[in-house]
């Protein structure tokens, strides 16, 4: 729609977050304007990316249901295994998810999901997007605004900017060398690595399952996407006490770890297949380390600067809620900003001195639920590389206990995946889904009173 709220934002990354955001102001009459700093929006890096239910629900209330799920595949199941093949857990926790919250958890092949956000935004929130764009430089101009300029000479004026260019953000960095102390410079701790490849879809394990062999610092994943027909490998990895975190990791670092020993001979499912047979077919690899930590005490700089996503807090991707993260974040902060706006009228005063309040406000929200989600991801991928003996103790005696991984689910995973948020402004015909646990924030239905109606004809996922 055209824009409706007398305030414009510059929206700095064109990842999926970015992307989301664009969407949510689309729909909201917000102007933007969103700079990638890559030559293509879609560009055919990075691995895959997984959403849980509170995350798909937010892109079905933006439209995106049937789109996503035309290039998604759904994770049914999980096998955990050691390093010499043996199984010691089959779970079918995604399938309590589904029982839980009505659809399972989806795994999409990174571009591919980039590519379905950009393309899936109205012609007139495409051509507000804007590629090769480097930020270099963001300051204030007289009025109250902001202006963001790039390395090529061009810059952009808006109300705020909206960081959601990831783990080395600008928008941060200029964040903290505003900002008087106690702001933290350096809130990163990095104690692993990641090494990923991607390979055509195998036979040894079904697409449909998540694959894992846990080792005593080392951890291998498997997810696959049959309607890619790709297969995606990750390999988490301890890194030694005296990794520089200003190390860059070459491909001859990546021949060296995938040709040790204990790497090179990890199982690939219960064929025989293993890590060097497959390493030939591989089309794609990168390695990359896993920094952890939220930025302190603040997310935002005045009414000029906020972030989201990566760039506000970083955690391991071993449970795949760093996307989720970041569209939850998203939401709390359109609902914070659009709900001002649109009480403080057309005083552009008003706005301007109130958003320093609705960032805030923003932060507040989101903060417990990342400190649970930070917590979790590092607990579990130090669980799965055995850092130590309670870990391993935990995972290979306590897991493959009868209920644990249930007890998991419904105690701690479902309840936090409950209290995912919706946009308050955007009306959707009726609920995407429903499951035995309730969602705690309903959304917003067109016509409240078709809402029971509805979940009649609810499709089943």
């Amino acid at each position: 729609m055209p824009p409706t709220m007398d305030i414009s934002v510059i929206i700095v990354g064109g990842g999926p977050v970015g992307l989301t955001a664009a969407h949510a102001f689309s729909k909201l009459g917000i102007d933007f304007t969103l700079l990638e700093r890559r030559d293509i929006i879609a560009e055919d890096v990075g691995a895959s990316i997984v959403l849980w239910p509170h995350g798909i629900r937010i892109m079905a209330q933006l439209g995106l249901l049937d789109q996503l799920l035309s290039i998604g595949t759904g994770l049914m199941s999980g096998t955990f295994q050691t390093v010499n093949g043996k199984a010691f857990l089959r779970t079918s926790s995604p399938q309590l998810c589904k029982t839980n919250h009505g659809i399972y958890p989806q795994c999409f092949a990174r571009a591919e999901l980039i590519s379905t956000l950009y393309n899936t935004l109205p012609p007139s929130a495409r051509s507000r997007i804007h590629t090769s764009k480097t930020v270099t430089s963001i300051s204030s101009v007289p009025g109250g605004d902001i202006k963001v300029l790039c390395s090529d000479g061009t810059s952009y004026t808006g109300t705020f900017t909206l960081g959601a260019d990831g783990i080395h953000s600008v928008v941060r960095k200029t964040i903290l060398s505003l900002s008087p102390p106690p702001i933290t410079p350096s809130p990163l701790k990095t104690r692993y690595s990641l090494l990923w490849f991607s390979l055509p879809l195998l036979p040894t394990i079904p697409a449909s399952s998540a694959f894992e062999v846990h080792s005593k610092n080392l951890c291998l994943q498997v997810l696959a996407n049959e309607k890619s027909n790709v297969q995606f490998c990750f390999l988490y990895q301890l890194l030694p006490p005296d990794h520089s975190p200003s190390k860059k990791f070459t491909q001859s670092d990546i021949e060296a770890i995938i040709s040790r020993p204990d790497v090179s001979s990890l199982p690939l499912g219960g064929s025989g297949l293993t890590v060097k047979d497959a390493w030939p077919l591989k089309s794609k690899c990168g390695i990359t380390p896993l920094e952890e930590g939220i930025l302190k005490p603040e997310w935002h700089f005045g009414n000029q600067m906020v972030l989201v996503g990566d760039a506000a807090h970083k955690v391991t991707p071993t449970i795949g809620q760093g996307l989720n993260m970041g569209l939850l974040d998203v939401v709390s902060l359109v609902n914070q900003v659009s709900e001002f706006v649109g009480s403080a009228g057309s005083s552009r005063e008003k706005v301007l001195g109130g958003l320093d309040g609705a960032f805030r406000r923003y932060r507040a929200e989101r903060l417990e639920s990342v400190e649970e989600d930070y917590k979790r991801s590092g607990v579990v991928t130090r669980l799965t590389c055995w850092r130590d003996w309670r870990f391993k103790l935990f995972d290979r005696v306590v897991m493959p206990i009868p209920g644990v991984d249930v007890l998991l689910v419904n105690k701690v995973n479902s309840p936090i995946m409950a209290r995912g948020l919706v946009f308050r402004g955007i009306r959707v015909e009726r609920e995407p889904f429903e499951g035995r646990v309730k969602w705690k924030e309903k959304m917003p239905l067109l016509d409240e009173t078709a809402h029971d109606e509805g979940l009649l004809g609810r499709r089943q996922w």
